[in-house]
């Protein structure tokens, strides 16, 4: 079985945008129809190539029905193995790992974790052999910059391994998996790409337009994986296209469209996670909350029997990914207050927290690396994606005009906010009132979420409601920071003090996080006067 860490390689990953457009026909392309684009000032003739790749994916080619391919590819310019993951606006993210001294046996493990979340722990074998004999041009300007590359190819491509392909079907529970077969079917194309360089989008429409002028049309499959399949892809393969029942404008349309969104979100960001990128766990937990927050604050749109478990799983999921963020934060957070600290301090006290915070950090996102690995995690994915295929909505009330139904939802996020608010100013000084502005902030960043859902529909009032939501948000989120921080700093005093050393400026960063804390409190009620107003919270 492929998985991280099974190849190979030397070099280093590289990535780049990749805007390109393919087309099919018969005959051989003529250069000359190349220098009729707008800022082309000349055609250049590159060296011809001859490629050699293997395609790998699920069974059920899952990564295909994303808009993904993964490839390990002799020959050409670039060769190595290729992992294109679709992005926003039509383009496609490339990461390329050079070849090693040797071929590799599986594939490298920072391509596996851009794939981990759609193979959700399925097999990743070779399912297709492309050949390609490819003959380039590139079209300058006249500074002879690069703007775009034009590939004729002649494609000959084989399926490996027919038997064992189910397309869109996933092998049943405790099926035994069958990673040989040698039946092939075998096809045949020519091709022309046109891949921008130097140049944008508006040179590739020009560049498409004197190729369709010249009898070439653009190809039904935008990638040689897709078309060496074709043969064996049912009609309706692929990614289900959005699908709006109930009319523009409409409640169901609101929510059927925050759905997608954050479900591609939440899946793009596990990579990130995996590759330990800066503020990663974090952009997974908000939009886990963005997510579970959708999920509650909608449920009389909902088919509550569907959505629930989703809830509760979207919530150990943030629980998951808590202490990881929670040290990441610390991290900066103590080091930099640390550094500020004047008087008697040890020079390197700041650092040293910020190292004791950093190895926490890392236990925490060990554990929550391997909560991605589970089959919970799995699992949460397949029923998240089940909700944006096919919408829990309720038919009657997802017809109803949005505005009127997110009025409501922020209306009952208002209310909620409002009673949390007050049992704030009823509470107890000390560990009774930092649970209820603890709680007053999860209210008002459901509150935020909604006015996020709203906005496209909600005009002005729902982006005021969203800057005003946020801001209380931050100021109660700086609260609870002091307050976690502050509890951090007794461990971490303990810890000092039983190693012998001097725990001083511990106290003096304790008593910064009661002042920050103080000031917080201190602001909360300008802020939440500006996003209590009624009028907020009426987008019809």
């Amino acid at each position: 079985m492929t998985g991280p860490g099974a190849g190979s390689r030397t070099g280093m990953t590289t990535t780049h945008i990749e805007q390109e457009a393919t087309f099919e026909g018969p005959g051989v392309l003529d250069p000359a129809l190349l220098r009729r684009v707008p800022g082309v000032a000349r055609v250049r003739a590159e060296e011809p190539e001859e490629l050699d790749a293997v395609y790998y994916d699920t069974a059920d080619l899952r990564l295909l029905a994303h808009g993904i391919t993964l490839r390990r590819r002799g020959g050409g310019h670039d060769e190595g193995w290729h992992l294109k993951l679709p992005g926003a606006g039509g383009e496609r993210l490339e990461l390329h790992v050079p070849p090693g001294g040797t071929r590799p046996a599986g594939v490298p493990a920072e391509l596996y974790r851009g794939v981990a979340a759609y193979a959700r722990g399925a097999e990743l074998t070779p399912v297709a052999h492309v050949r390609t004999h490819r003959t380039r041009h590139s079209m300058l300007d006249e500074r002879g910059r690069r703007l775009a590359e034009v590939a004729q190819d002649e494609v000959d491509a084989q399926i490996l391994g027919t038997e064992r392909l189910r397309p869109g079907r996933p092998a049943p529970e405790g099926a035994p998996v069958r990673s040989g077969g040698t039946s092939t079917r075998l096809s045949h194309w020519s091709e022309v790409e046109i891949e921008t360089d130097a140049g944008d989008a508006k040179l590739l429409r020009a560049a498409a337009r004197e190729l369709r002028a010249a009898g070439w049309r653009p190809s039904p499959h935008p990638r040689k994986l897709g078309h060496a399949l074709a043969p064996v892809l049912p009609p309706d393969f692929g990614p289900v296209p959005p699908v709006n029942a109930w009319g523009r404008g409409s409640a169901g349309e609101a929510v059927a469209t925050r759905l997608r969104d954050q479900v591609r979100v939440l899946l793009s960001l596990d990579a990130a996670v995996r590759a330990d990128e800066p503020d990663a766990v974090h952009r997974m937990r908000s939009t886990a909350r963005r997510l579970r927050s959708l999920l509650r604050g909608h449920r009389r749109l909902l088919d509550r029997g569907r959505t629930e478990p989703v809830a509760a799983e979207l919530r150990r999921l943030t629980r998951a990914l808590g202490p990881a963020r929670d040290h990441e934060v610390l991290a900066e957070r103590l080091y930099d207050q640390g550094r500020a600290l004047r008087g008697p301090a040890d020079p390197g006290f700041a650092a040293l927290l910020r190292d004791e915070e950093r190895a926490r950090h890392a236990e925490g996102r060990r554990a929550a690396v391997a909560a991605l690995d589970s089959r919970r995690f799995a699992a949460l994915l397949d029923a998240l994606e089940d909700l944006v295929n096919n919408p829990p909505l309720r038919e009657g009330r997802a017809r109803k005009p949005a505005a009127e139904h997110l009025s409501k939802a922020a209306a009952g996020d208002r209310r909620r906010l409002k009673r949390r608010m007050a049992a704030v100013r009823r509470a107890e000084p000390g560990p009774e009132r930092d649970r209820a502005l603890h709680s007053a902030r999860k209210a008002a960043r459901r509150a935020r979420h909604t006015a996020e859902t709203a906005e496209p529909y909600g005009g002005k009032r729902a982006k005021r409601l969203r800057k005003r939501t946020k801001a209380l948000q931050g100021l109660l989120g700086e609260h609870q920071d002091a307050v976690v921080a502050r509890a951090e700093l007794l461990d971490l005093a303990a810890r000092a003090r039983a190693a012998g050393q001097d725990t001083y400026a511990h106290g003096r960063l304790h008593a910064l996080q009661d002042r920050l804390a103080l000031e917080a409190r201190a602001a909360l009620p300008a802020a939440w006067r500006r996003a209590r107003k009624r009028k907020l919270v009426r987008f019809a």
